[in-house]
C-alpha cells in the first residue's frame, strides 16, 4: 500500500470530508473527488483509489451498479466500496447488500463516520482529535424514555468523556445530548461507547471514572458548532485534566 491512500468520492460527499479543513494533513491521505458515480468510473485506472465511498443513487451510475462492474472485472475488483443508504429505506439497504459492498452507512452522514469506516477498511489508526478540557452537563441514556445525567469533562469534534459511575460495555449504543457553552442550541445524537474508565483499573489515570463516547450521527451544522468552539479553545489533546467541582471528592490515588 502506498504512503499517501487515496480516497475517491462524488462530489456530493465532498463537503462533509472537508469539515476539517486540514483534513489531507491529519489524516495521511489524498481525497480525489469525481462529479459522479460515472465519472468515478471512468476514472479508477488514472486516479488508482485505495478504496471508493459513493452514495447508492449516485448521479450517472448507482453505487450498487458501481459495484457490481467492480466485482466483474479481475483488475479491479480488490477495490473496496462504501455506499450510503437513507435509513428507514430497506429497498437501498436490500441493494447494498446484494452490491456486496465493503461497508454501509446509513444518513445522516458525518466526516467521523466516513473516516471511522475508512480507517477501519485501510486499516489505519484512529487518530487523536484536539480537545478541550471542560465542566458541561450533558444526558445520555439508551433509551429516550431513562435519560440519565452525566459530566462532560473534554470534548474534541469525535466525540467526548463523560464522567459517570454508571458505567456501559464498550460499543454501547447511546443517544446524548448537551449545550455547548455560550449557546442555545441543543445537540443531540446517536453516540457510541468507544472505551470504559473503571475506577479501580482506570485506563487513564488523569481522568475519573467514565465513559469515552464517539459521535456516530451529528448533523452537520452541529459538528460546525463543535469546531469551533474547540478552535476557540484548543489545547492539545494530552494536556485533558479532569473536572473537578467542590462536592466531589477526588480519588485517591493508589501507591
Amino acid at each position: 500500500m502506498p504512503d499517501i491512500l487515496r480516497i475517491l468520492i462524488t462530489r456530493d460527499l465532498q463537503a462533509i470530508f472537508e469539515t476539517d479543513g486540514d483534513f489531507s494533513r491529519q489524516e495521511g491521505l489524498a481525497l480525489l473527488v469525481a462529479e459522479d458515480g460515472e465519472q468515478a468510473w471512468w476514472e479508477l485506472d488514472l486516479m488508482r483509489p485505495n478504496l471508493v465511498m459513493m452514495d447508492i443513487n449516485a448521479k450517472g451510475m448507482p453505487g450498487d451498479e458501481f459495484c457490481r462492474r467492480l466485482h466483474q472485472d479481475p483488475k479491479r475488483r480488490h477495490i473496496p466500496v462504501v455506499l450510503m443508504v437513507e435509513n428507514r429505506n430497506p429497498q437501498e439497504l436490500d441493494r447494498c447488500l446484494k452490491a456486496r459492498c465493503a461497508d454501509i452507512l446509513f444518513k445522516p452522514l458525518n466526516q467521523h463516520l466516513l473516516l471511522a469506516s475508512a480507517r477501519r477498511i485501510l486499516g489505519l489508526k484512529y487518530r487523536s482529535y484536539k480537545r478541550v478540557p471542560m465542566c458541561l452537563a450533558m444526558q445520555y441514556s439508551s433509551s429516550p424514555s431513562s435519560m440519565r445525567d452525566g459530566l462532560c469533562v473534554n470534548l474534541c469534534s469525535g466525540g467526548m468523556f463523560v464522567e459517570t459511575r454508571h458505567l456501559l460495555p464498550v460499543e454501547q449504543m447511546l443517544q446524548i445530548a448537551f449545550t455547548l457553552p455560550g449557546t442555545t442550541r441543543r445537540i443531540t445524537c446517536k453516540a457510541n461507547v468507544n472505551w470504559v474508565n473503571e475506577e479501580h483499573n482506570p485506563v487513564n489515570k488523569n481522568l475519573p471514572t467514565g465513559l469515552g463516547l464517539q459521535f456516530l450521527s451529528l448533523e452537520l451544522s452541529d459538528l460546525l458548532s463543535i469546531c469551533r468552539y474547540i478552535r476557540r479553545r484548543s489545547v492539545p489533546a494530552e494536556v485533558g485534566k479532569p473536572c473537578r467541582t467542590k462536592n466531589r471528592p477526588r480519588r485517591n490515588r493508589r501507591p
